[in-house]
Formats: structure tokens, sequence, C-alpha cells
């Protein structure tokens, strides 16, 4: 079921339907014929497209959306790439994943925490258009909203959700196995795959995890859930908390690696004002984008991990954040 979303198939019309526009051959020459079935799949095979989003932030942490083409430079493990395509994401369908803790650790945020979700998806989400999912976890996850774009049903999933006290026996926190279902089985599952090829793949991906960072009975480890996330190009935001918004509850460490590697960003509230405030930069973050691809000029199938890096140039003091790298594809 996994797929690596940096593999796009090299054919112009996805192109033209992805910019607007189509690369034209080099000094003037005339339009090559179409290629035949044999050199598509020659083509498919040896040629990948491999794209980054990424978001830039000033040095007052507000979104920088006026950026060029000339401005961006892009490297695969310290090499520079040609940028075949650049171009802001705000007007692409987006598919997020909400997922709350439901452990004894969390038993009195869900309320704060709904109504903060539930303003979120209302006021940012163009339902229609955009799909959310719904998950809580403890020991086990459970779907308790599958993807969809009708704003009533994700709300009354929210409404209807009430935390239960089970106990000390059912306290064990599984969050590594919850994110790692909410990328695999939804974001990247059988409907997250088919909205994909609906949007010709042109779509933005997210999961915010709502918890206070701690796992004591995953079989998933952290490392698996980057590199799911990573594959399949899908942001993870956290927003760490504990009962009553007490920060020294709260395993910083791991929430900050499964945000930064992936290109998400983590937050950490002190209250139910700020709590607001995180599910707002979020959505800011979603709607700020920008989208590179290029060819690699390493071309080697072998499944290796490659480093990403995104500069900006003749603009000081900006952050740039995107997901560490990628695994290249492997050849069959």
């Amino acid at each position: 079921m996994a797929r690596a979303c940096d593999e796009k198939s090299v054919r112009g019309i996805i192109f033209l339907l992805l910019w607007g526009s189509l690369l034209l051959p080099a000094g003037g020459q005339q339009k090559a014929p179409p290629p035949t079935p044999e050199q598509e799949a020659t083509i498919s095979l040896e040629s990948t497209l491999v794209d980054v989003v990424f978001t830039v932030t000033d040095e007052r942490n507000r979104p920088v959306t006026d950026l060029t083409r000339e401005q961006v430079r892009v490297l695969e493990d310290g090499v520079e790439q040609k940028i075949e395509f650049f171009g802001r994401t705000q007007d692409l369908p987006m598919i997020v994943a909400l997922a709350v803790d439901f452990s004894g650790s969390q038993e009195f945020n869900w309320p704060k925490e709904r109504a903060a979700a539930e303003r979120f998806f209302s006021r940012f989400f163009r339902w229609g258009k955009d799909y959310a999912a719904l998950l809580t976890f403890r020991g086990v996850t459970h779907l308790q909203c599958g993807l969809t774009s009708n704003e009533r049903r994700l709300q009354e999933a929210l409404r209807r959700l009430v935390r239960e006290d089970m106990g000390y026996a059912g306290q064990g926190t599984a969050l590594y196995d919850a994110a790692y279902t909410a990328l695999d089985e939804v974001l990247d599952g059988a409907m997250g795959q088919r909205l994909l090829k609906r949007s010709e793949h042109r779509i933005r991906r997210a999961l915010i995890l709502i918890t206070d960072g701690h796992d004591t009975s995953s079989r998933r480890s952290e490392h698996e859930v980057i590199a799911r996330a990573q594959r399949a190009g899908i942001l993870i935001y956290a927003i760490g908390l504990s009962d009553s918004f007490r920060f020294a509850d709260v395993n910083a460490r791991t929430l900050d690696a499964l945000a930064m590697l992936t290109g998400g960003r983590a937050y950490y509230p002190e209250n139910e004002r700020a709590l607001e405030e995180a599910f707002h930069r979020i959505a800011e973050d979603l709607s700020s984008q920008f989208l590179i691809a290029y060819y690699p000029t390493n071309t080697a199938r072998d499944g290796s991990f490659r480093q990403l890096q995104v500069q900006i140039v003749g603009r000081p003091n900006l952050v740039v954040r995107h997901r560490a790298g990628y695994f290249a594809p492997k050849a069959p």
C-alpha cells in the first residue's frame, strides 16, 4: 500500500495540468513525436521528478509568500539541482488527518481541543474540495471519522466523541502506532490514493498530532513514522500538551523530530488561547507553502535516502522548513 509520492512519471500532459505550462525543446528544435509505449516505459523507469514542499518565514516568524523562482536553490546530497517547476500550493486540494491522544495524561484537555479543532476546520477548510479524518489513540488507534469532505459528518464525529476513563490498565499510549496508521492507512491509504489520482497528484497532505509526545506501547518506532511520512511527502504537525497545559510533562524532543524531519512544525500551547493560536498557525503554514520540482542528477535507483536542502538567495534571516529528504526508488 505504501507509495513514494516523490516519484512522478515523466509525462508532459501532467506537467501541463500541474502548472499550466509545458517545457519546450531548447534551441528552437522541432517538437519530438510522442513516445511509443516501449519508450514511455523506459522513460518512466529511468526518470523521476522529485517535488519538495517548503515554507519560509522571516525573523518575526511571519510567512514569506513573495519569493521568485530565481531566489530559490535546491540541493540534493549537497549537489545543486535544476529547478523545473516552481509555484505556490494554496489552491491545491488538501487532506488532513487529526490524531488525538486519549490516554490518561490527556484527561482534562479534550473539550478544549475539540473546540479548537472545530473552529480550525470550519474556518480553514474548503468543504467539497478538502478532506479530513479524525483518529483517537491510547494503546490502540480508533478511526472515528474516515476521510470526508462533508463538514457536518466531521463535526458530528468531533461532538459525539467523549473520553472515557478506562482505568490504569488502559493507560498505555501507542503514539507511533497511531501516527503510522494515520499515514499508511488514511492519508496514503486506498481513499487517499484515489484522491491523489483524481487530482493528478496535485494535492497537499498533513497529519496533525495532539499529544504529550510520550509513547509506552507502540510496535512501530519514531524512525519508522518519520520514514513513512518522508516516503509519501506528508507533513507532520504536532501540538504538544499535557493535562492543564503543563509543558514540563511534554516530550518535546520526539514531537520536534516528527515535525522538523517531515517539514511540519511543533507547537506547545500554555493555555486555551495559545491552543487556538497553534491551530491558526498550522492553517497559515499550510496556506503559504511553495512547491519546487526537479529531476535528480543522481539517477541511481538504489532505494537510498537523499538529503534535501532549500536555500533562499539574496534574502538573509529567512527560515526555510521542508522535509529532510526522500528515499530514491528501487529498481525492480
